[in-house]
């Protein structure tokens, strides 16, 4: 074997020996779902909301439903479990609560905003405000915009958890991804969605806030802790 082709075979051994210790480091120090959210990622999301509490039940007329995320929303890992409710109160007024859950909250893996998906689906969307919504354990930040597309005002109010923390805007949810990829792990996140057809805005932010209310009353503590984050 000459000089040449000798310099040529162990400059490929070697390129090999970096390559597989570079794809090893890779797969052990690669950010991994955390234990808890493994842990929460099996629970049912129906488990977790009560079908009837305070003036309010599922409308029978439209039966609670959970389902696996839609094929493309599962392609890139945006969420792994979604329910979608329709309650009802005593006066006929309809709450719809849509909830999105997935166990891997990744920088460009995140449940969607209604803000996005709302002006996706051609609905005319405000600028979204923030507000408190007082709760005994607790004041819970949300995040409140209407929605409009024809004849369908939709008043919004919404929150999002990373892991058990709520979250209020993109710059907090982005330093928090970048400060839990730093020690390897990667939160689940959930989204909470409760909205309802009105044309007073101000009336549907105020039924909303008692409809989420009565909801947080009727909820064990875990459920509390899982649903409006750790307060």
């Amino acid at each position: 074997m000459s000089g040449h082709t000798r310099s040529a075979w162990v400059r490929a051994v070697w390129l090999a020996v970096a390559m597989v210790c570079t794809a090893a480091f890779c797969a052990l120090y690669q950010p991994r779902p955390q234990a808890e959210a493994l842990a929460r990622a099996r629970t049912p999301l129906e488990s977790l909301f009560p079908e009837r509490f305070g003036d309010w039940q599922i409308d029978p007329v439209t039966k609670g439903l959970i389902r696996p995320a839609f094929e493309q929303a599962k392609r890139f890992q945006m969420y792994d479990q979604v329910l979608e409710r329709v309650y009802v109160n005593r006066l006929g007024y309809r709450m719809m609560l849509s909830v999105a859950y997935g166990k891997q909250q990744s920088a460009g893996l995140q449940v969607h905003r209604p803000e996005v998906c709302y002006k996706a689906s051609g609905f005319t969307v405000s600028e979204p405000q923030e507000a408190s919504l007082p709760l005994p354990q607790g004041a819970l930040t949300v995040t409140r915009l209407r929605a409009s597309m024809e004849a369908r005002p939709e008043p919004i109010t919404y929150w999002r958890l990373f892991g058990d923390e709520v979250v209020r805007d993109e710059w907090r949810l982005r330093w928090h991804q970048m400060w839990m990829g730093t020690r390897g792990g990667i939160p689940d996140g959930m989204l909470v969605r409760v909205s309802s057809v009105d044309a007073d805005t101000q009336a549907a932010y105020h039924a909303q806030a008692a409809f989420v209310q009565a909801m947080a009353g009727a909820m064990t503590p875990l459920q509390r802790a899982r649903v409006l984050g750790q307060h």
